[in-house]
């Protein structure tokens, strides 16, 4: 058997894009280019891979088997090419990293300035504002190398590894005039019958975000009008505009506070956000992903954040 690599690159680019028009767009090839790789490759591995009567786009049972397999092909041969330079003492390429909201606007900025003093060739491609169970499968399924990612819920893949990073509260965010705001600090009781607004799957069932359910335990305190936002900054939008209130963890309140809106901690609450940097124990990381491990721990914790205490 004989394949080229560019043909894993286009097939993987198609399931990552969604579909052979947009990777065509993102590779800067003719769609029947696009489509000769992925005829080529399934020739050669003699099998299907990709569903053609099906929309969205739909892998076989073949292709989802090997899709894996191929990310850890290229991850390798990535490796591979720069290798040499590493041995030098210079680190190139790109490493993918998946990251949410808060982290990626009030952490990730200072760490990739370090990063590229350190290393000029090295670039950081984030793929942030996800709800956990993106940044978990991104993670599972090689299109990422490392994520920032909330300590709790745990991963369902018992393979990831974590080094915990920092620890932030959960806060009360609400509009200014709001008679909660009166009180230096709230009270968790003081959300009952209160229309509050949380992060998590929008798609669950549930009128709390997975988070703040499982961490703050609110869930018998929120009125069924709970609302569950995907981004921070519609939840601040939605809290602005008089909504709602906001039970947010500390930097995604400080991210999205503008006029119109404040902060309270919410008092005598022994819950919090840990975080930490995740990546996969059970396969190997290029020096691109290592380096940036190694910006991420070296680097100053976020303000408003302490250090996550050891088990």
């Amino acid at each position: 058997m004989a394949f080229e690599l560019a043909w894993l690159r286009t097939w993987i680019e198609v399931v990552d894009s969604g579909g052979f028009t947009r990777a065509a767009e993102q590779m800067h090839l003719s769609q029947p280019r696009v489509s000769a790789h992925i005829a080529n490759l399934e020739r050669e591995l003699g099998c299907s891979l990709i569903e053609r009567r099906i929309r969205p786009l739909t892998l076989t049972d073949d292709g989802r088997a090997l899709l894996p397999r191929a990310r850890a092909v290229l991850a390798a041969a990535d490796e591979l090419s720069t290798a040499r330079q590493t041995d030098a003492g210079t680190v190139s390429g790109t490493v993918s990293v998946a990251s949410f909201a808060s982290a990626s606007s009030e952490f990730l900025p200072g760490v990739v300035t370090a990063l590229r003093e350190q290393h000029p060739q090295l670039q950081v491609a984030v793929l942030d504002g996800g709800w956990l169970g993106l940044i978990e499968s991104a993670l599972a399924d090689r299109r990422v190398s490392v994520a920032l990612r909330p300590l709790r819920p745990e991963p369902h893949d018992h393979a990831f590894t974590v080094r915990p990073l920092w620890r932030e509260p959960f806060v009360l965010l609400a509009p200014t005039g709001h008679p909660l705001l009166e009180r230096n600090a709230i009270e968790l009781s003081d959300l009952a019958d209160q229309r509050v607004i949380t992060i998590g799957n929008p798609l669950a069932n549930s009128v709390v975000g997975d988070e703040a359910e499982a961490a703050l335990t609110i869930k018998d305190l929120v009125a069924p009008s709970g609302i569950v936002f995907h981004q921070p900054t519609t939840l601040g939008a939605m809290v602005r505009a008089g909504h709602g209130i906001g039970v947010i963890n500390y930097l995604g309140a400080k991210m999205i506070q503008r006029e119109g809106m404040q902060i309270r901690p919410i008092h005598n609450l022994d819950r919090y956000r840990d975080v930490g940097i995740w990546w996969h124990a059970e396969r190997p990381l290029g020096a691109a992903a290592r380096a940036f491990i190694r910006a991420v721990v070296q680097a100053p914790r976020p303000d408003g954040t302490i250090a996550v205490p050891p088990l």
